[in-house]
């Protein structure tokens, strides 16, 4: 009896031990499992990080509601200290004339001659264009429909004193639309003005022909372009804009930049904006066309995930609004709107509503500040001999 007796106690003290075993085994399973989990979930949020996107060129096109994309783009460039191709004044790259990378000054030439962001008014040359900006480099563009463009364009340029016309007027006198085809005043603004800024010689096609090179034309900033946006459809351009950056929403909110005053708009028949659209006919083809592209994409997006991205937006900009603005106003040159801030301490409302040239001098003053501290420290290296 104290024979089985033992043999009952050892058994016992042995399946606990395999079961304490057992227990502590899973639990460090469990737990390498948990950690496991947590790494990937930090290397997932590294790699998302890393993904973010930094090099991006925005062909600035006239009149399109460029100017809240550009101010998107200089938010987050100027934030992280990156290097932006500039003019060494005002906020012009060489327009009328196409770009060329030596229009970029010295004192804000970056050391390899490369830059992360160019988003400021140049007309488009794609070779010279991809010469200056980093490998990879996202190249996006926002167009507009061509008659609502053209009546923006007419009243904030005053073009009714260059024509000595109304818009009303000018549109009824065909005769007289070649004037603005040769681009007066200043060669910069005239009309198929969003193919001028793209690169083409729209004079060469005042007489309506050369069709097949209109399909070129478009062919070719359909292969060069990773994005066209659309101006009537803002809240989805950025939202496809943010995708293909990986950025969060966050990075795209914005108030609208440079809007006109609605009183200033001139109200326009369907017969007027017809001949607008007939006068401005080459922007009026690649309109249409990339109209079509943005409604494709929108498909492949998903309507209905588009929707709610575009009311997490909207969200977005009325919670910057309202954190931001004490009342807006307009005033400056086109009585465009400007803002008084309740916040101004804070960088995303200041930054939000500064204006393109104030803006463009603080970030231009901080390059030129940069690059001339760093040139100096090559300098002070040039001659340098280790002797040690």
């Amino acid at each position: 009896m104290r024979l089985w007796g033992r043999v009952l106690v050892f058994a016992t003290v042995i399946w606990c031990t395999v079961l304490a075993s057992c227990l502590i085994l899973y639990a460090h399973k469990s737990n390498d499992s948990y950690r496991g989990t947590g790494e990937r979930t930090r290397r997932a949020t590294e790699q998302n990080e890393v993904a973010e996107k930094t090099d991006i060129f925005f062909l600035k096109t006239h009149k399109c509601a460029s100017s809240t994309i550009q101010n998107i783009l200089m938010r987050f460039g100027y934030r992280r200290h990156l290097d932006f191709v500039l003019p060494l004044k005002d906020n012009y790259l060489g327009h009328p004339a196409q770009f060329n990378r030596n229009m970029i000054p010295r004192e804000l030439t970056s050391f390899n001659q490369t830059y992360n962001i160019f988003t400021h008014h140049s007309r488009y040359n794609y070779e010279e264009v991809k010469a200056v900006m980093n490998e990879n480099a996202t190249f996006v563009t926002m167009l507009r429909n061509p008659a609502s463009l053209f009546e923006s364009m007419y009243q904030y340029y005053r073009l009714e004193v260059t024509t000595n016309m109304t818009l009303q007027k000018f549109i009824k006198n065909p005769d007289k639309w070649f004037y603005l085809a040769v681009r007066s005043p200043a060669r910069k603004i005239g009309t198929n003005q969003m193919s001028f800024d793209l690169g083409l010689n729209v004079a060469e096609f005042v007489d309506g022909k050369r069709n097949d090179s209109v399909d070129d034309f478009i062919r070719k900033i359909e292969t060069e372009f990773d994005l066209v946006m659309i101006t009537e459809y803002m809240e989805a351009s950025l939202v496809l804009l943010s995708k293909l950056m990986n950025w969060p929403l966050e990075h795209v909110a914005s108030f609208k930049v440079n809007s006109r005053q609605l009183v200033r708009k001139v109200q326009l028949t369907l017969s007027e904006r017809d001949s607008l659209m007939y006068m401005n006919f080459i922007d009026a083809r690649v309109y249409k066309h990339f109209l079509k592209k943005f409604q494709s994409r929108i498909a492949d997006f998903g309507v209905e995930l588009m929707k709610e991205e575009v009311r997490k937006l909207l969200d977005l900009n009325s919670k910057l609004w309202s954190s931001c603005v004490d009342k807006p106003n307009f005033k400056g040159y086109g009585r465009t709107l400007s803002y008084d801030l309740r916040n101004p301490q804070d960088f995303g409302c200041f930054y939000s509503a500064k204006d393109e040239l104030s803006f463009t001098e603080e970030i231009r003053n901080d390059q030129v500040k940069r690059f001339s501290t760093l040139r100096k420290l090559d300098s002070l290296m040039d001659d340098y001999v280790d002797e040690r």
